[in-house]
C-alpha cells in the first residue's frame, strides 16, 4: 500500500529533522544552590520541586510491553506437494531403477543362471533357456532381450490396459488456498529505554532524545484440509505379450519386486513373466483443477526486536507527577522459523507409500515504521519513578516464503501498553 509507506517515510524524516537540533544544542543548566532552611521555615514550592525536575539529565527505564492487538498471521499458497519421485526421461539410459508412485521398472540384464562358468551368456534373446546352477537345471526361464525388462511391478491390475502398462507419479499444485493462523504467541514482552535531556523550554518542561529496545515473541499455526490441483505424470510402457487371463497368473507387485528374485513369476518351475518395454518415451501430464486434497500443518515461531528513536517532551505537573510524549521512527528485526508438513490424500489412487512434503526454513528481515508514545510518571524520590503509558506502533508487513507457500505477518497498527520503573543517573 503506497500511502501508509509515504506517511511512514514522512514521519521518520520529520523525527530525524526534529532530533538533529536537539542533539547539537547545549544543555541549559540551571544554577542551583544548596538552600538550608532555618528551623520552622518552609521552602517555597519552586525550591522544593527542583530536586525532582532538575536531577541528572539521563533517565533509564525498564518495563513490560503488553500488545493489545497482536500480529495478524495468514498462511497462503497452501497445498503445494511436489512429487516425491524423480523419474528419468527416456534419454537417460544408465538409470537402474525407475520408481513411480504405483510401480517400478528395473533395467534388465542377463541373469547369473543364464551364463556359463566363464560368464558368457548362453541364452537366446527372445527365447527361453534352462537355468543352470552348478550344472544342475533349475527351471525353464524367459531369456534376456535388449530393450525389454523382465523385472517390473505394478500396484494394481487396473494399470494394465489395452494400450500398455501405465506407471504414474502424483503431486499437487496450490490453487491459492489460504488459512488464518491462530495467535499462540504471548502478548507480554520486555522493553528498556534510555533518554537524555537536550534542553529545557521552561522551568517544568524539558526536551529529550529517547531510544528504546523491546522484545516480543511470535508464534502462530494453522492446520486443516485444503483443495489443490492434482498433477499426474504417466509413462505408458508396451507389454510384449499377453497376460494370461486365468486367475492363477498375477502381474508382479512392488512387494514381489523388492522381496524376491527380480519378481520372477514361476509356475511349477516354468517362468510365466511377460516382458515389458524397458524405457518409454510415451509420457503425458494431466492437471485436474481441484482434484487433490492436501492435509497439512503450517506453523511459524520466532521473535521480533523493536528499536525506537525520537524526540521526547517531559513536563512536571506537580512536584512528583510528570507526563511525557514522544514520537519517531521504529524498526523491528524479525526472525522466524516457518515449518510446513503436508500430505496428499491418496484415497482412490494407486500408491506404494504416502506422498508428503515437509520443510523448516529460517528467515530474518528488518521492517520499519513509526511510533507515538504517551506516559505518566510518579516520582517516589528524585531518582526513581514508576510509570504507565501507551504506545502506538505502525510497521510494514513481514513475509516469509517456503516452496511457494507464504506466511504474512501484519505487524502494523499495534497498540502497546507499558508499565515499569524509571531512574535518573
Amino acid at each position: 500500500m503506497l500511502y501508509p509507506k509515504i506517511t511512514r517515510l514522512l514521519v521518520v524524516g520529520l523525527a530525524t529533522a526534529l532530533s538533529a537540533p536537539f542533539i547539537s544544542a547545549q544543555e541549559v543548566v540551571e544554577e542551583e544552590q544548596d538552600v538550608e532552611a532555618p528551623p520552622g521555615f518552609v521552602l517555597p514550592p519552586r525550591l522544593r520541586q527542583i530536586a525532582y525536575r532538575d536531577g541528572n539529565p539521563w533517565t533509564f527505564r525498564v518495563n513490560s510491553r503488553l500488545n493489545q492487538d497482536g500480529a495478524t498471521v495468514a498462511f497462503s499458497g497452501l497445498g503445494e506437494v511436489a512429487s516425491i519421485r524423480n523419474v528419468p526421461g527416456a534419454d537417460m539410459l544408465d538409470e537402474v531403477l525407475r520408481g513411480y508412485d504405483d510401480g517400478v521398472v528395473n533395467t534388465d540384464a542377463a541373469r547369473a543362471n543364464e551364463k556359463d562358468a566363464n560368464g558368457n551368456v548362453f541364452s537366446t534373446p527372445g527365447g527361453r533357456y534352462t537355468g543352470l546352477t552348478d550344472g544342475v537345471s533349475q527351471g525353464d526361464f524367459l531369456s534376456y532381450t535388449p530393450g525389454q525388462t523382465r523385472s517390473w511391478a505394478v500396484v494394481s491390475g487396473d494399470q494394465i490396459t489395452a494400450n500398455g502398462v501405465e506407471m504414474s507419479t502424483y503431486g499437487a499444485a496450490s490453487n491459492g488456498a489460504q488459512l488464518g493462523g491462530s495467535e499462540d504467541s504471548s502478548a507480554l514482552g520486555f522493553e528498556m529505554a534510555v533518554s537524555r535531556r537536550i534542553f529545557k523550554i521552561s522551568e517544568k518542561t524539558e526536551i529529550n532524545l529517547s531510544a528504546s529496545f523491546g522484545l516480543n515473541d511470535i508464534k502462530s499455526s494453522a492446520s486443516g484440509l485444503v483443495t489443490a490441483d492434482l498433477i499426474k505424470m504417466t509413462d505408458l510402457y508396451d507389454l510384449y505379450g499377453t497376460l494370461p487371463s486365468d486367475s492363477a497368473y498375477q502381474a508382479p507387485t512392488a512387494e514381489d519386486l523388492f522381496n524376491s528374485d527380480g519378481a520372477v513369476i514361476l509356475a511349477n518351475g516354468l517362468e510365466t513373466t511377460v516382458p515389458l518395454q524397458q524405457i518409454t518415451a510415451n509420457r503425458t501430464y494431466t492437471t485436474t483443477a481441484g482434484g487433490a486434497q492436501v492435509d497439512g500443518n503450517w506453523g511459524i515461531k520466532g521473535a521480533y526486536y523493536a528499536f525506537r528513536v525520537g524526540p521526547q517532551i517531559r513536563s512536571h505537573i506537580s512536584e512528583r507527577f510528570a507526563v511525557y510524549a514522544s514520537f519517531g521512527a521504529v524498526g523491528a528485526f524479525v526472525g522466524t522459523d516457518f515449518e510446513v508438513n503436508e500430505s496428499l490424500d491418496v484415497t482412490g489412487f494407486n500408491t506404494i507409500e504416502p506422498i508428503t512434503a515437509s520443510a523448516n526454513v529460517n528467515h530474518s528481515e528488518l521492517v520499519v515504521g513509526f511510533y507515538g508514545e504517551l506516559a505518566a510518571e510518579f516520582w517516589f524520590t528524585p531518582r526513581t519513578a514508576v510509570f504507565f503509558g501507551v504506545a502506538y506502533e505502525s510497521l510494514d508487513t513481514y513475509v516469509q516464503t517456503v516452496g511457494g507457500r507464504t506466511v504474512s505477518i501484519e505487524m502494523g497498527e499495534n497498540m502497546v501498553l507499558q508499565f515499569g520503573i524509571t531512574t535518573r543517573f
